[in-house]
């Protein structure tokens, strides 16, 4: 329990010193005083009485209820204090207790049988000479207590030492300590200091009177009192807990001689008269030349030689004599003298010095009849000062009867209304007879405590407003009036009471009671049925009432400086407890402004005794005591600044709205200090306690005005500048640096930043904190650093993009299945380009990355950044940055490089950034701009308005605050990576084209090399693909996006993209996988053909670590990609021109079946046939080779011929090879079918045009109108409604040409040759495009319509003779028969019917038609033919007959009956919807019936059988 100096009842107790004594540690010192503190109140029942009759007069058996309550202190009393004595006895120390310690005593722990007998020359007995001399020490130096007594603690022993001094307690160790063990050492010495007061109260009683303290004058002329002259020990006083050098003792306001010698309390020296004695001034205040200029002496006790035992030597003596009932005055009598009167009012200042003796003593109800006696006599003789006095000490009692439960009964003299009574009466009324009016205004009835405490709770206001206005009186009156520091004192105290009455609801209850008692935490009650404003007394009063103890200013208050300091700490402390903060944040300004001038004298002081310069001070005196702080200079134990002063003047900053950063530090420092090195706590933790700490500052800049804010700080630092505190100096200065700052985030390149201190200012105050870290370092003092003032100083962190060749690009796992399928019009990732737009950033472990932090310095002074680290979280991040200087006035963007040193996520909430002279913090990255927003309904007044709100508000059902406060907070940045294990880097070694560029003919092939080396040391390539892209696929891509090409052209774009690329990897076929072992170097063999529009190209080579086969890769990998460029130039070779295709004769391929019949069968095709007859003498080599390999004349095979414009564009001669596929079975294979070709070569010079023949078999195709199919899966769609309005007609003659053209490429393949240099390459046919007449040539008709003519009856020598395919010389007369063969070549059924037209050739129709009497037939013409199966063939005969010679043609059509039923599903199938044909038939038309006539009419040459071949 804290002792209140200031407290309601410190008029009551006694003041104690415990003083250390002998050897003994500063720690074990104040742990004895804990260990005695705490017994501070003695119930008189437990203390033993005084056996000795003459010691009796505070025998505790008198009132055993009562309490006797110490001030157990370490510090001496000022002198200013000790001149208020015995005025205010509280102030001066009757009690001193000399605390040892037996460890420092060897001696004292052996056992008493060893320790008895010592020898006077032995160690042990100067020890105890030591000690003795020690308490002897302390008896000089305080001759005016009254008990002097030696605890020795630690004890082992109980048993007392010879060699220790008469009345030691032996204090056993902690260990062996009891509950009451302390209480009863306290006791015991209670016991004695009663008896010692008895002489005191003895020798008061012998005074005839008292001075005030207003009148003890130490002679000087100036009036001023020595109560408030500091004197010389200025330097003693400016410094807390610190202690009077042994032998020296301050002076007293009294002279040196006088008060060595004699107490004040004491009765007058036997040369001084008596006369003196009762006038205002004592004769202890008068010098010895002074006295002996006295009047003689007037009593018997005044003549020298009478009486002449000294009774102020205090001993055991039991001779007391009670000068003061002997004395006769011998001048002056009778009872309206004016010595009447003086004596009177002497002997009613000495009635209340002795009931305040028996208010220490506790027995309150002797104190309260003799305060009661003692303020009636003063009232009736205008003895305002002691009037007053003898109130506020009965006020005292008045409390302490209320606090014990005791019944008391308040005098009549405590009310007001017995002031005008006594006013009424005449001032010839003696004191006798007032103290007998006192005895009858006592009401008779006992009187119950609840009714007493009730009418004291009623009286307190008024009593107290009396006391003040009595003591405003006395000053009226020349050296009467309080001084300055007891009536300050004394307003505070009564404030005190007052402020306790009103937190208890405007009455002093039990808790209230023991709060001014026992000084325990007052509950403040809730008040729920009386409202503050009820409260009696108010809170306005109370603080008007206090502002009266301000002391006036320094120079003229006459107060020291340690007093001014304490009164208005007194102050501030009530206006604490009745929360008007802004009252005690001025008094509390007032407070500090008071103390720094005594800090820098103290400073001084302390310099000047260790022998250094003041200026030096600060270095050396914190090196000699080896504190951290300031507590060096101020003498402090450790932590004791830190946890006072910085909570002081945090205390006053936050009632001016000023943030404290302290608690956001220290959690950084935490934080910091738990995390090793290249790691981060977590993010978001930290990042939002920095908003909260944001929003909490700019929630306070609002609050207050600016300009006072930086006052308080400026007077902050001067404070710790005083002391000296490093770390508030530090502190306070960055805070005044916080506050004068924008605290915002301004945009980029904005100018709207204002500090609101001076550009000089700014620079002083940071290179204050440089210079005081640095002194900081110097004495080895750690932690002496600041937060930094700016919480926006990272305003940006970037990723600098990476070079192209270490790009990551995304991949899927079917990505990898993909490779071998990949195609022009399949999506191909590996073309992709790296994206950097995309949400998720991607690193490699161990791999370097740049980034770029940008930093803003609103401020006009540079700052030297000491350290920056990335803040990463997930995993171990490494990115540090060191000493770096950021510019005045500026947001600045520095480079750092970071890596990850292991694969997962990484998350980036900021950077940990060291100032010079600031602790290392987490800054989150704030890259928007920011700006406070104030609240647009005010919802706090006053001091509210910078207080967070209680948890416990309920929140509104309409607004939501907590989305508001997260709409308006600052938003810090989160950058998310992931990081994946090592990739490998590839880098180009060596291209083996020449400046990577290369020349090429159109459909010349050109192979090349690429080396590629792995780079990395650790880690190889296993997965590497290689995609193209070239200037000529472009061209095609572009030109397939247009929808408005024919199905036709985008068929042939689409499959010069599928089937005609332009590069290709020759990659060998034997190797599955392709690794780069980390360091090698690999080739890649690539393949370049030469197109048209192909310019330039880019070999990209995807790559990357998977560290597994390929299906085992169930999740995304990366790769990284390298593009080699090359430069192609195509040149012109050979350029097709103007193709055409004529169809052939049908005898083209005939011959004569005549000479096939004498061969054998067994010979071989090639053997036994021979050129048709159409070739026969002609040089038909060239055509050789084809007739060798196509089918007779039995399948009934057609020609065409293919007539090609080939222009020689190269300036050199090129050698041209045409090849013709020969067709087989559809059975057989293609490769085989490609080998059976032959081919047409010729030399064409540079700039001709050769023309090039070639036969083809004409091509049967199946279903010519087919839709043209796209390669293209994406325009692959089952049905399409065509929205072109192009005819039926067109459509199928679109297909028709679409199908045919393909098959004439398939047949033909072309290629050039330039002799000498090796060139050699394809020719380019695509560009073949054929015409109705063209496809007319080429095409097979689904019916073959062929006919024979055959004779009826052959003889020998009139056979019918075949010379062509159609043509037959038959005789005339000779009956024939003519069979017509139908094949169907189509894959349906045809119902024909055939009609024979017979005619003479060479005639007009009309004429032609004429065949009576030329030529004749039986049978009918027109006929119904049976239903021809696909592949079957039907056969009719006609009968005819030649009746004159002639040349006859029989023409022949087919017509389609009706057309095919296409049969549904078989039995059980569910019938087919027929959707395709209907579509079909949309586009291409509906279905007619067909017609088909014969190419090549049957020609039949009739001649007549001459006679001679007859015969």
């Amino acid at each position: 329990m804290a002792i209140d100096p200031l407290s309601p009842i410190a008029p009551a107790r006694i003041r104690a010193l415990l003083l250390p004594l002998g050897r003994i540690k500063r720690s074990r010192f104040l742990a004895f005083v804990e260990l005695l503190q705490p017994e501070c109140m003695i119930r008189l029942g437990d203390i033993s009485p005084d056996p000795r009759p003459d010691r009796n007069m505070f025998s505790p058996l008198a009132f055993p209820n009562g309490t006797l309550l110490y001030d157990l202190s370490t510090s001496l009393p000022p002198p200013s204090h000790l001149s208020l004595s015995p005025f205010e006895q509280f102030r001066e120390p009757l009690l001193v207790i000399g605390i040892g310690d037996a460890r420092e005593y060897g001696w004292l722990c052996e056992s008493r049988a060893q320790s008895g007998n010592v020898d006077g020359s032995d160690p042990v007995d100067e020890e105890g000479q030591e000690i003795q001399n020690a308490i002897e020490d302390l008896r000089e130096r305080f001759p005016r207590v009254y008990l002097h007594r030696l605890m020795m603690f630690d004890s082992p022993s109980a048993e007392p030492h010879p060699l220790l001094p008469q009345g030691t307690l032996l204090v056993p160790p902690a260990s062996q300590l009891r509950t009451t063990t302390m209480k009863t050492f306290m006791c015991d010495i209670t016991a004695i200091l009663l008896a010692e007061m008895t002489t005191l109260a003895r020798s008061i009683q012998a005074l005839p009177t008292v001075s005030s303290p207003a009148s003890m004058q130490s002679g000087t002329t100036d009036g001023t009192p020595n109560w408030a002259n500091p004197e010389t020990t200025s330097a003693q006083n400016s410094r807390r807990n610190s202690q009077m050098p042994a032998g020296i003792r301050p002076d007293s306001p009294a002279a040196p001689s006088q008060r060595e010698l004699h107490r004040m309390s004491m009765p007058v020296l036997p040369s001084a008269s008596s006369g003196s004695a009762l006038g205002p001034e004592d004769t202890r205040s008068s010098s010895p030349a002074t006295q002996e200029s006295r009047t003689p002496p007037t009593t018997f006790d005044e003549i020298s030689g009478v009486n002449d035992q000294n009774p102020l030597h205090r001993s055991n003596s039991n001779t007391t004599r009670d000068t003061s009932s002997d004395r006769v005055s011998i001048h002056g009598f009778g009872s309206g003298g004016v010595g009447e009167r003086a004596r009177n009012k002497g002997r009613g200042r000495v009635g209340i010095v002795v009931g305040t003796l028996y208010l220490f003593a506790g027995q309150w109800h002797e104190a309260m009849r003799e305060l009661t006696e003692g303020a009636m006599r003063a009232r009736a003789f205008s003895d305002h000062l002691w009037h007053a006095k003898a109130l506020e000490n009965i006020l005292v009692c008045l409390l302490l009867f209320a606090w014990s439960g005791v019944d008391f009964q308040i005098p009549q003299i405590c009310f007001p209304i017995s002031d005008k009574q006594s006013g009424a009466k005449s001032e010839q009324h003696t004191p006798s007879s007032s103290v007998a009016d006192v005895t009858t205004a006592l009401p008779s009835r006992p009187s119950n405590h609840t009714i007493s405490l009730e009418n004291l709770n009623n009286l307190i206001p008024d009593l107290v407003n009396m006391i003040l206005n009595i003591y405003n009186r006395a000053a009226n009156f020349a050296g009467e009036a309080l001084p300055p520091l007891a009536f300050s004192e004394c307003v505070v105290r009564f404030s005190k009471l007052m402020a306790a009455m009103n937190l208890s609801a405007g009455s002093l209850d039990e808790n209230a009671l023991q709060h001014l008692v026992q000084n325990i935490p007052i509950r403040q009650k809730p008040r729920m049925s009386v409202p503050r404003l009820s409260v009696n007394p108010t809170r306005n009063d109370i603080a008007t009432m206090l502002f009266r103890a301000l002391p006036a200013p320094a120079d003229s208050s006459g107060m020291t400086p340690t007093d001014r300091v304490v009164v208005l700490a007194g102050i501030a402390s009530v206006l604490s407890a009745l929360g008007l903060q802004r009252k005690k944040a001025i008094v509390m300004k007032e407070f500090i402004t008071s103390l720094i001038p005594g800090l820098v004298q103290a400073r001084k002081v302390g310099a000047a005794e260790m022998g250094v310069h003041p200026a030096a001070g600060l270095a050396a005196l914190n090196m000699a005591s080896g504190a951290a702080s300031g507590a060096g200079a101020l003498n402090l134990r450790e932590g004791e600044a830190e946890s006072g002063i910085d909570a002081f003047l945090d205390l006053i900053g936050r009632i001016y709205g000023i943030p404290d950063s302290r608690n956001l530090s220290s959690n950084s420092i935490a934080e910091s200090s738990a995390q090793p090195a290249g790691t981060a706590p977590t993010g978001n933790s930290a990042s939002e306690a920095v908003v909260q700490e944001i929003l909490r500052v700019s929630a306070l800049r609002s609050f207050g005005s600016l300009n006072l804010k930086l006052d308080i700080l400026r007077m902050c630092i001067n404070f710790c500048e005083a002391l000296p505190d490093f770390t508030g100096l530090v502190h306070f200065t960055a805070l005044l640096l916080r506050m004068a700052g924008p605290g915002t985030a301004p945009k980029s390149n904005s100018t709207d930043v204002f500090v609101s201190l001076p550009r000089e200012e700014q620079g002083r105050l940071f290179a204050n904190i440089s210079r005081t870290v640095a002194a900081a370092d110097r004495l080895r003092l750690t932690h002496v650093e600041t937060d930094y003032w700016d919480d926006f100083l990272v305003r940006g962190l970037f990723l600098m993009e990476e070079a192209l060749p270490l790009k990551l690009t995304h991949h899927r796992p079917t990505e990898l299945k993909a490779v071998s399928k990949d195609g022009p019009f399949i999506h191909n990732p590996w073309l992709e380009r790296p994206d950097n737009s995309t949400a998720e950033t991607i690193l490699v472990a161990n791999n370097e990355y740049r980034f770029v932090i940008a930093l803003q310095n609103p401020y006009d002074f540079e700052l030297e950044v000491s350290s920056l680290r990335i803040a990463g979280d997930g995993l171990e991040f490494v990115a540090h940055e060191e000493l770096f200087v950021l510019g005045p006035y500026r947001t600045q963007k520095f480079p750092i490089i970071g890596v990850a040193r292991s694969a997962g996520a990484l998350t980036i909430n900021g950077c940990y950034v060291k100032v010079k002279g600031c602790r290392e913090r987490l800054f989150p990255i704030f890259p928007e701009p920011w700006r406070p927003e104030r609240e647009l309904k005010m919802k706090k007044l006053g001091l509210k308005a910078c207080q967070v709100a209680p948890g416990s508000r309920p929140a509104s059902a309409v607004s939501a605050p907590t989305e508001m406060t997260i709409a308006v907070a600052p938003r810090p940045e989160q950058l998310n990576f992931t990081v994946i294990p090592d990739q490998p880097v590839v880098e180009i070694v060596d291209v083996s084209l020449p400046q990577a560029a290369v020349m090429v003919l159109e459909g010349e092939r050109k192979r090349f090399r690429i080396t590629l080396r792995n780079t990395s040391l650790t880690t190889a390539v296993d997965f590497v693909h290689v995609s193209f892209q070239d200037s000529a696929t472009s061209a095609i891509q572009s030109a397939t996006s247009n929808k408005d090409l024919p199905p036709a052209e985008l068929h042939e774009l689409e499959t010069q993209l599928a089937y005609f690329p332009s590069l290709r990897w020759c990659r060998p076929d034997d190797q599955e996988t392709f690794v780069i072992p980390a360091g090698e170097t690999a080739s890649f063999e690539i393949e370049v053909v030469g197109r048209t529009r192909l310019t330039n190209a880019i070999i990209q080579f995807d790559y990357a670590n998977l560290g597994r086969r390929r299906s085992e890769v169930k999740d995304r990998f990366f790769t990284r990609q390298l593009s080699v460029p090359i430069s192609i130039t195509v040149n012109a070779s050979i350029q097709l021109q103007r193709p055409d295709i004529v169809p052939l004769s049908g005898d083209f391929s005939w011959t004569d079946k005549s000479s096939q019949l004498q061969t054998s069968p067994v010979a071989s095709h090639t053997e036994s046939s021979d050129p048709p007859a159409l070739l026969a003498g002609q040089d038909n080599g060239r055509f050789k080779d084809l007739l060798a390999y196509t089918p007779g004349q039995d399948n009934g095979q057609e020609y065409c011929m293919v007539l090609l414009d080939l222009r020689n564009s190269w300036p050199n001669p090129l050698a041209i090879s045409l090849q013709v596929v020969a067709t087989g079975n559809e059975e057989e294979n293609t490769e085989q079918a490609r080998s059976q070709k032959y081919g047409v070569n010729e030399v064409i010079q540079p700039g001709h045009v050769n023309r090039l023949a070639m036969i083809l078999p004409k091509v049967y195709l199946k279903n010519p109108y087919a839709a043209v199919p796209s390669l293209n899966p994406a325009n692959q769609r089952q049905f399409v409604v065509s929205a072109s309005q192009i005819s039926p007609e067109v459509e199928r003659a679109s297909r028709e040409a679409f199908w045919y053209r393909k098959e004439l490429l398939n047949r033909i393949r072309g290629t050039w040759k330039e002799e000498g240099n090796g060139r050699e390459g394809d020719i380019d046919l695509r560009s073949i495009r054929l015409s109705p007449r063209m496809v007319e040539a080429i095409r097979l008709e689904d019916i073959m319509i062929e006919t024979v003519i055959e004779p009826d009856y052959p003889v020998e020598g009139d056979e019918v003779r075949q010379i062509g395919r159609s043509k037959f010389e038959v005789h005339v007369d000779d009956f024939l028969t003519l069979k017509t063969k139908i094949h169907n070549r189509s894959d349906r059924p045809i119902s024909p019917l055939l009609r024979l037209q017979p005619h003479v050739a060479g005639l007009p129709h009309n004429i032609a038609l004429d065949l009576d009497k030329r030529f004749s037939w039986t049978g009918v013409l027109q006929k119904k033919l049976p239903t021809i199966l696909a592949g079957q063939v039907v056969e009719t005969e006609l009968g005819i007959v030649a009746l004159c010679s002639g040349i006859f043609e029989v023409g022949g059509t087919v017509e389609e009956v009706e057309l095919p039923v296409v049969a549904n599903g078989g039995q059980g199938n569910r019938a087919r919807s027929n959707t395709a044909n209907m579509l079909q038939g949309d586009i291409l038309g509906e279905p007619q019936l067909r017609a088909w006539n014969l190419k090549e009419p049957c020609t039949i040459i009739a001649k007549r059988v001459s006679t001679t071949s007859t015969g």
